[in-house]
């Protein structure tokens, strides 16, 4: 059978909590999540397999239309957040158009919250809900077997739902998360050119994101992965991978992980193993201030860690607390202090616009970022997200006063303008100080002279100059 993946273009740009102006200038990472499935239904199934990155290459509408046209897929696969549904039903309508017959799938975080709202959309023929790896694999299987696209083969499938000939909506039971990551295969690079993906923040022109661990056992109330079942890959299967990589040519990689020192020990072990291999590579992780210590620093530091990704979030104590963050202000000056002696670049998250956060508060971040002295910084709009902890408190609470998100999921409209977590300040207010805080942290002659000094290639070069003209332009 023939199996299509899409990542839609931009065509709808719902306005996101981070920073616009380097939303919108960085580079398209690869579908990491697709990669994933890819690989597994490769192994499972005996599949032709594409993955059609309308964002990349010049790829068009025109040219897949033309495309599927050619080859008829059985199925299309799409990863939908709901930020990008709309750009997802956008393809839809070519794809319907183009192999009528070709069974649509949704998977990713949008069906996943919203099944029976995606299902109803009579948009998709049929969802994954969860980790995609093993539940498409037996969905395919399943069409497959049926020679023809009957989608009453989908049931009883865990993790499946799909829409009847009659347009009944059916929404199976939920898979148990994959507990063994190390079973999984390595993601399906090859379907992609890698060399066309990059990142804002590379430092080489071939970058691979891996991932290690799925999961988080922390109770922070604007994130949707707060107190997810936690599962790792072991140190030895991680270094198999780089080590696959590595004989390609690739010296850079991503780990996405969210906190990827979840596990001390794992992570130690897993700095030795690399630091003992002679590898000549760096990487790059995400953590958290409090899983962070001057032993783990070091090992990170002697095996090539070259930047950590770190949650600030606030200057301000009570606005940690109210986030349920669960950790100090000193906890986080000791950490970049450490991060700083063992000559790791840190990148601070932080947000503004916390719920009853004014100006002073807002300042105490300011000045607290400018006590951090971090590499890079991202400021976001503190944005109550679908079905976060913080969104629900905010309805309990009577200051969300309807679910708008489950009423976009339910009718998507492109006329939607993400809406933020503050009562004290309007949209237009959060995006100027948003704005000014960026400014001012990166026209500073310190960042300045170390993006000249450190910034190599012409791709490199091109990159931050846009961003840059967007910043001071903003």
């Amino acid at each position: 059978m023939k199996i299509f993946f899409i990542i839609p273009p931009s065509i709808h740009y719902i306005e996101p909590y981070a920073y616009v102006e380097a939303d919108k200038s960085n580079v398209s990472r690869p579908p990491l999540g697709i990669l994933y499935v890819a690989a597994a239904v490769r192994e499972s199934c005996d599949a032709d397999l594409r993955i059609v990155d309308l964002n990349i290459g010049g790829a068009s509408l025109a040219g897949l239309e033309e495309e599927l046209r050619r080859e008829q897929p059985d199925i299309v696969g799409f990863s939908v957040l709901t930020f990008n549904l709309l750009n997802c039903m956008e393809v839809c309508r070519v794809v319907r158009r183009a192999s009528p017959a070709t069974v649509i799938c949704f998977g990713g975080w949008h069906p996943t919250l919203y099944p029976e709202e995606t299902l109803n959309l009579g948009v998709a023929d049929c969802i994954v809900m969860g980790e995609g790896e093993q539940s498409f694999c037996e969905l395919s299987r399943a069409l497959d077997r049926r020679g023809e696209a009957d989608l009453a083969a989908l049931e009883g499938i865990a993790g499946v739902g799909y829409r009847t000939r009659s347009g009944e909506v059916r929404i199976g039971s939920r898979r148990e998360p994959i507990r063994d990551l190390d079973s999984l295969p390595f993601p399906a690079y090859e379907l992609i050119d890698a060399e066309r993906y990059s990142h804002l923040l590379a430092t080489t022109d071939h970058v691979v994101s891996i991932m290690t661990s799925r999961g988080c056992p922390h109770g922070c109330s604007f994130c949707d992965l707060r107190r997810t079942p936690c599962r790792s890959r072991t140190p030895a299967a991680i270094l198999e991978e780089i080590r696959h990589w590595h004989g390609r040519g690739v010296r850079e990689f991503f780990i996405q992980d969210d906190n990827f020192t979840m596990n001390r020990r794992r992570a130690l072990d897993f700095c030795r193993l690399l630091a003992a291999s002679g590898l000549d590579i760096t990487y790059k992780i995400s953590s958290r201030v409090d899983h962070l210590d001057n032993d783990l620093l070091a090992a990170l530091k002697a095996s090539g860690c070259a930047r950590i990704y770190l949650g600030v979030e606030s200057g301000s104590q009570k606005m940690l607390d109210y986030l349920e963050k669960g950790v100090t202000l000193q906890q986080t000056r000791d950490t970049f202090r450490l991060a700083q002696v063992h000559g790791i670049d840190c990148c601070a998250y932080i947000m503004i616009g916390i719920p009853d956060e004014g100006k002073e508060e807002i300042e105490q971040t300011r000045r607290f970022v400018k006590e951090l002295r971090p590499r890079h910084l991202q400021c976001s709009i503190c944005t109550p997200m679908p079905e976060t902890k913080l969104y629900h408190n905010l309805m309990e609470q009577g200051v969300v006063i309807e679910d708008y998100w489950r009423a976009f999921a339910r009718c998507p409209d492109p006329a939607f303008r993400t809406r933020f977590a503050s009562s004290l300040f309007s949209g237009e207010e959060l995006r100027r100080m948003q704005n000014a805080m960026q400014r001012s942290f990166y026209w500073s002659p310190r960042i300045i002279w170390r993006e000249i000094h450190e910034t190599r290639g012409l791709k490199g070069w091109m990159k931050k100059t846009r961003l840059a003209l967007r910043i001071l332009f903003s």
